[in-house]
């Protein structure tokens, strides 16, 4: 009996604070989609599916989700190189510990630092990147202006960024495989690519899958770096879904259609994880059930 009290005890407060900071301010988001509350006035008039009828028929939201697309092909890279830089790191290189410093140095920079610093490196006069294009006889490029260009531009500030936190968690994964599987799969004479796809991928399989959570999550909720450095433009050329939520509730003056975007981009972001679940584990497996296949 006495261990059940204490057990009460230890869950009431982590149940409490799940309670207060995730349960509560989400059904609170869902009644608030419903209402036309401009975040000023106490009252709130229901207005039932027009904020959600305004969220699928206006042409900036869904050029503001293709934005995030960018961003969503810059994760499934970032996974790519990160694994590459793992895998390597892995090894026995001389002075590896120096390059992964290096590498993960970038995450920990300001992310208001990072997009004033690249402002500067994608300056169409005095940018470095365009000078350097213009000593070689390049016309200079239009990193922030240009419709297309913009939205890479901004994806590659957020490759630069995360790399190197990615790198990490692939790192500690390749860690803590042991090495008697790949003794085994040399010895009866396996490839580095049959090591790769039959020991190292089964065996980190639920990194992989939290690595692609983090990067997709993160691409549909892309902010910081567009909102500096372009603040969503020019027009809504770089704006994304996170950016217009912000707009909606402090331009628009309606937080009623902000909280239908933002409840609506929770079920998109459930959504994106189901069908990545399915792909990256359609095999099964966990992690603890990585067979070599000679």
């Amino acid at each position: 009996m006495q261990q059940k009290v204490i057990l009460a005890a230890f869950l009431t407060v982590p149940v409490l604070l799940l309670i207060m900071f995730l349960v509560y301010p989400t059904l609170r988001l869902f009644y608030m989609s419903f209402t036309d509350w401009d975040g000023a006035m106490p009252t709130k008039n229901f207005v039932g599916m027009d904020n959600y009828v305004t969220v699928f028929t206006t042409p900036e939201v869904w050029l503001s989700l293709r934005n995030n697309l960018y961003y969503i092909a810059n994760g499934i890279l970032q996974n790519i190189i990160a694994l590459f830089f793992a895998i390597i790191l892995d090894s026995k290189l001389k002075g590896k510990n120096f390059f992964k410093a290096t590498i993960f140095v970038t995450y920990v920079i300001n992310s208001a630092a990072v997009g004033y610093m690249f402002n500067y490196v994608y300056d169409f006069e005095k940018g470095p990147l365009n000078i350097f294009l213009t000593m070689m006889g390049v016309e200079p490029i239009p990193f922030l202006t240009h419709p297309i260009i913009v939205n890479v531009s901004i994806a590659c500030v957020s490759l630069w960024r995360y790399t190197g936190y990615t790198m990490v968690l692939y790192l500690a994964a390749l860690q803590s495989v042991p090495s008697e599987l790949y003794e085994s799969a040399m010895v009866d004479g396996a490839s580095a690519w049959q090591r790769f796809t039959n020991i190292t991928i089964p065996s980190i399989i639920r990194v992989v899958e939290l690595n692609l959570f983090l990067c997709l999550s993160g691409g549909l909720q892309a902010f910081t770096e567009a909102f500096i450095m372009t603040k969503g433009g020019p027009g809504y050329d770089s704006s994304t879904f996170l950016t217009y939520i912000i707009k909606a509730a402090f331009e628009f003056n309606s937080f009623g259609l902000s909280a239908a975007l933002s409840f609506a981009l929770l079920i998109l972001i459930l959504v994106v994880t189901y069908i990545q679940r399915k792909v990256v584990l359609r095999g099964g497996g966990d992690e603890g059930d990585a067979l070599y296949k000679a």
